[in-house]
């Protein structure tokens, strides 16, 4: 009988790939590049005896004969390179026998820890800690890299206009385009829209799905100018959403089949979750004629979601995603599946100026997402989604979210905000930014000031306001801050607040008063945006 042999891999640095210029048909185009280099990959495996298990998001596992496993190898990495110029993988395989299970726990600190997070694919039989096995040897791998693909650059040349980096080569297609080199070329190639075309795998699927039934008539935006076109400002929102611990889940599964099972529902869910959350959102807007997408869906890999869109709708894409995604995914889990609890996903957004570097905000995004992912994750008993956000008024070079948040702390016992959110507060602080979009811009922008003026300043200026207004107005907006309250609670401590406008909070050793009306007022300010939005006059 031929012996089969695990073959495991993962792309290497996609982001940095996908997000090297900020021109929408590249990135298009670099997304689409790497879906193509998976599909080649599934096909090369398969033509040397190969059985596909996983193959989605920039990660693939197969079965393989065991003679053709460095055949196989040096295919993926050859695949990668002819088609990116400069995208690379990691490849791994199984190499002698698996170490046997421990029969008793370490009673070591650190090695305790390790034991314990382990023994799940322990628990679950041979092959998953025969997947386990190999991702510690990626990521091992992948720490040790120190060669990368060189294109030799002469010193005098012209350079890509888009990177930067490489000679260029030709042009792009249209009227006073710039020069590109190779790399940008080919990416510039695979994400250029023709007439009458949908570019970006997903873009295609969605519209395919959705246009006829629903009535679509709005066009595919060519750039990120065109994409922010239709808003009042030209701001831009990107949207990173991730399912949480599903590495974990997967390695649940006892056998390459369910793993396979367990691999598609995830992939198939996050997809439809993503599809349903923007015809819902945005399905109004793409029904106009005359009009562009609000959005661009770069990426859905496995339960990895990228998205591109106008910051009016960013926030209410990144709820209605969390909720179809636990619903969506526990609905289509095989049941042998353990579960302690429903499995959910996390987001970040971050929003710029639209000329803001692209590749600024996917650091960024991802370091909310690390945000969400904490407060997702910190009732082991009870797992919930979360999101969060960031707004950069004006344009700050870094990659870091932790500085940027640093300014909502005020007189070091007061923050003005209560973000990450999980699912339940982000859909009541839907209902609220809705409402507070429809306000008049100067009461908002004079709350926000008062709120920066520290706690008393704020609440005399709030109540003042609410003051003048008549009885009616008065108990409505008495309401409104009772339930923008409520989105502050941190149930684990409480202490008395000065108005329903403050919560109080603890934070390891540190207390102090915390606020969620800044949220409301941002979020509401960025729902402005959109053209469909109408705020009142000031009375």
């Amino acid at each position: 009988m031929e012996q089969k042999t695990l073959l495991i891999g993962d792309v290497d640095a996609i982001q940095e790939f996908v997000f090297e210029t900020s021109s929408l048909p590249q990135i298009r185009g670099g997304s689409q590049l790497l879906l193509e280099c998976e599909d080649e990959v599934a096909k090369k495996v398969e033509d040397l005896g190969g059985e596909k298990i996983h193959c989605s998001g920039g990660s693939f596992l197969f079965e393989i004969p065991s003679n053709q496993v460095e055949t196989a190898r040096e295919a993926i990495e050859k695949i990668y390179l002819d088609h990116t110029l400069t995208a690379t993988v990691t490849v791994a395989f199984e190499s002698g026998v698996l170490p046997p299970d421990l029969p008793s726990p370490p009673q070591n600190g650190w090695a305790n820890r390790l034991w314990a997070a382990h023994q799940q694919a322990q628990q679950s039989g041979d092959f998953a800690r025969q997947v386990a096995f190999l991702g510690a040897q990626i990521r091992q791998r992948k720490s040790q890299k120190t060669d990368t693909p060189f294109l030799e650059t002469f010193p005098f040349g012209k350079r890509c206009e888009r990177c930067g980096k490489r000679l260029a080569i030709g042009h792009e297609p249209v009227e006073g385009g710039k020069a590109l080199c190779a790399v940008c070329w080919r990416r510039d190639q695979k994400g250029r829209s023709k007439e009458q075309e949908i570019r970006g795998k997903f873009n295609q699927e969605f519209w395919t799905l959705f246009a006829a039934r629903e009535g679509f008539r709005a066009r595919q935006s060519q750039d990120l100018d065109t994409l922010v076109r239709g808003a009042k400002r030209t701001q831009l929102a990107f949207l990173y959403a991730d399912g949480n611990d599903i590495g974990g889940l997967l390695q649940q599964a006892a056998s390459k089949d369910e793993y396979s099972q367990i691999s598609e529902a995830v992939r198939e869910g996050t997809k439809e979750a993503l599809f349903q959350a923007v015809v819902t959102v945005c399905g109004s807007t793409l029904r106009k004629e005359n009009t562009c997408w609000p959005f661009d869906i770069i990426n859905v890999g496995g339960d990895d979601v990228t998205v591109l869109i106008q910051p009016g709708y960013a926030w209410e894409l990144a709820v209605e995603f969390l909720k179809n995604f636990e619903a969506e995914i526990n609905r289509r889990l095989p049941g042998r599946v353990r579960r302690a609890g429903p499995v959910t996903a996390s987001a970040g957004i971050v929003v710029a100026d639209v000329k803001h570097p692209v590749r600024y905000l996917a650091h960024l995004a991802g370091d909310l997402l690390k945000r969400a992912k904490k407060v997702a994750k910190a009732d082991s008993n009870h797992p919930q989604s979360a999101v969060t956000f960031l707004w950069l008024p004006n344009p700050i070079a870094t990659e870091k979210a932790e500085p940027l948040m640093a300014y909502y702390k005020r007189n070091d016992n007061e923050i003005l905000t209560a973000r990450p959110y999980t699912l339940d507060r982000a859909e009541q602080l839907t209902g609220l930014v809705e409402q507070a979009s429809q306000w008049p811009r100067s009461l908002r922008y004079r709350w926000g000031e008062a709120l920066e003026h520290g706690m008393w300043v704020s609440l005399n200026t709030v109540y003042y306001d609410i003051a003048r207004k008549k009885k009616g107005e008065r108990a409505r907006l008495a309401h409104f801050l009772s339930q923008v309250s409520n989105l502050a609670v941190q149930q684990q401590y409480q202490a008395s607040p000065p108005g329903p406008l403050w919560q109080s909070y603890q934070e390891g050793k540190q207390t102090g008063w915390r606020t969620a009306l800044l949220d409301v007022l941002e979020l509401a300010e960025l729902r402005a945006m959109r053209s469909d939005v109408r705020e009142e006059e000031e009375r």
